[in-house]
């Protein structure tokens, strides 16, 4: 079935999104979660394992902010772009483990639809769980029981999983309108933008200091 031109310049201008995020956060997500890759010896494989769950993980969230903001914008889910997205960025090869990221992703928005942090905590556990498990090629328990790869992970995610719900919205947003300012899309509370922001303020006295002084 041919595809319209509508569908076709959205599946084209969120492609641009996710390829840009994909490659930003591939260091920073594996660097968060520990994952080691030597610098000779046995880096092809490491590389190889890590990325046999990057690719799912990266396109299940990224299908997540695709079916957030297409449910913003249109009233529902646009099952057809991301059925093409999903056609378009995942190899079969990659289905079995990207099915197992969507399931916790839907299972978690059963539970409670308004609260994206709780999906980017179930993904980043199952990420994790991936990686270090028992069925991992090199478990390691003590990753798992870890407070500190927990927190690095669940904030690592946390961003990830941000960027690309906020790419997307923009995306779509400027093919209805080129002259959108992405500053009409809330930004997180961990944006770097927003960070940055509230230490300014922090920095600068208050007018009542001001008038104390």
């Amino acid at each position: 079935m041919a595809q319209s031109a509508d569908l076709k310049a959205k599946i084209e201008g969120l492609n641009k999104v996710f390829q840009f995020y994909y490659k930003e956060n591939f260091k920073t997500l594996r660097k968060a979660t520990d994952f080691y890759i030597p610098w000779f010896i046995g880096r092809k494989k490491r590389l190889e394992e890590f990325q046999k769950q990057y690719i799912p993980f990266s396109v299940a969230l990224f299908l997540e902010g695709v079916r957030n903001s297409t449910l913003k914008m249109e009233g529902e889910p646009n099952e057809e772009l991301i059925e093409a997205l999903r056609a378009k960025l995942l190899h079969k090869s990659f289905k079995p483990d990207f099915d197992e990221y969507w399931n916790v992703i839907e299972s978690t928005l059963e539970r409670n639809p308004e609260n994206p942090k709780e999906v980017s905590d179930a993904v980043s556990a199952l990420l994790m769980f991936k990686l270090y498990g028992p069925k991992a090629s090199e478990p390691m328990p003590e990753k798992l029981d870890s407070q500190r790869h927990t927190i690095a992970s669940e904030f690592q995610v946390g961003k990830i999983h941000y960027q690309y719900s906020r790419g997307v919205r923009i995306a779509l947003e400027r093919l209805l309108n080129p002259k959108f300012d992405p500053e009409f899309v809330p930004r997180a509370a961990h944006d770097p933008k927003v960070l940055n922001a509230e230490v300014a303020k922090s920095e600068t006295p208050s007018e009542e200091k001001k008038k104390a002084e």
